[in-house]
């Protein structure tokens, strides 16, 4: 998630990244937008929609989740594959926090091979524009680093924002050698107990469902660390030029789907969102029906 604007607004903070305005503060957190606030945001920031959820971790099954852990981390609850291989990443790999100024430094070579790993429509970053990036990132922003013990060499990074009681994993960078030798397994159960159980916050969050790419982390982190899905209510405004549009093209998202095309996998994104707005209309007017 590297390579966003943000800004506050009432309290809240939202990022914008390609065009859209997302919540950046945690989902816990409802910003209770009407439909003139919402257009109101679309319109001072030149965004063609805006997205943010109500009923954080219902007990109804939605179309909606954010991935968390809520439980203390602690190694005798994982699984013996789990815990064998945190130890041999930590054998392997020092991890710690470390400021800003490091991944600056060392950061956009891991950032570079690690986005090699991923099928996504977004550009990798240049060096300037990575750096930039970083520089820009919110205060509440805390970087973890995992580092070769032998070379020193810096294998992976975390990029987290620490906020309303909670964590917030933005973006984890893991270079595909290090993935190999479990560097990931050491980073992810280092962070958990740091943010868990030393500081105690609510819970660590690895974000919300991810429609425009499949990395597996969210099932990785579910299996392997305890995350669970935390389900929620989609929200979505459309600048009013839009709403047409979607409507038009949604009931040929399937088509659509199977395009190709960076502009295709963009159109095949916006619509798989509508569809999960759509799906709580349709489970309000059941609940409705049904009495």
């Amino acid at each position: 998630m590297i390579g966003y604007h943000y800004f506050r607004n009432n309290g809240f903070l939202w990022r914008k990244h390609l065009g859209a305005l997302m919540p950046l503060s945690m989902p816990h957190r409802n910003p209770g937008l009407r439909q003139s606030q919402a257009m109101a945001l679309l319109a001072k920031h030149f965004a063609y929609l805006i997205r943010w959820e109500s009923d954080f971790d219902s007990d109804t099954r939605t179309e909606w989740w954010h991935v968390i852990k809520s439980e203390p981390e602690e190694l005798q609850h994982l699984s013996a594959n789990t815990r064998s291989k945190v130890r041999r990443g930590e054998r392997q790999f020092l991890i710690e926090p470390v400021i800003r100024d490091v991944i600056l430094e060392e950061g956009h070579a891991v950032y570079c091979k690690a986005y090699q790993r991923y099928d996504t429509f977004e550009s990798m970053m240049s060096r300037p524009d990575f750096v930039r990036a970083i520089l820009d990132l919110p205060t509440e922003t805390e970087f973890w680093a995992v580092r070769d013990r032998k070379s020193g060499k810096m294998e992976a990074f975390s990029e987290n924002l620490v906020m309303d009681g909670a964590c917030f994993y933005l973006s984890i960078w893991v270079t595909p050698d290090s993935l190999k030798r479990y560097a990931s397994y050491a980073l992810i159960h280092h962070m958990n107990r740091h943010y868990l159980n030393v500081r105690g916050l609510a819970y660590v969050s690895d974000g919300a469902r991810n429609i425009s790419h499949e990395t597996g982390i969210h099932d990785f982190l579910i299996e392997r660390f305890g995350f669970r899905r935390a389900y929620a209510r989609l929200h979505i405004a459309y600048f009013p030029l839009l709403t047409p549009v979607i409507h038009a093209l949604f009931p040929f998202r399937r088509r659509i789907g199977q395009a190709r095309g960076k502009v295709w996998k963009k159109i095949t994104v916006l619509l798989e969102q509508e569809a999960i707005r759509r799906s709580f209309r349709i489970h309000r007017d059941t609940r409705t029906v049904t009495g």
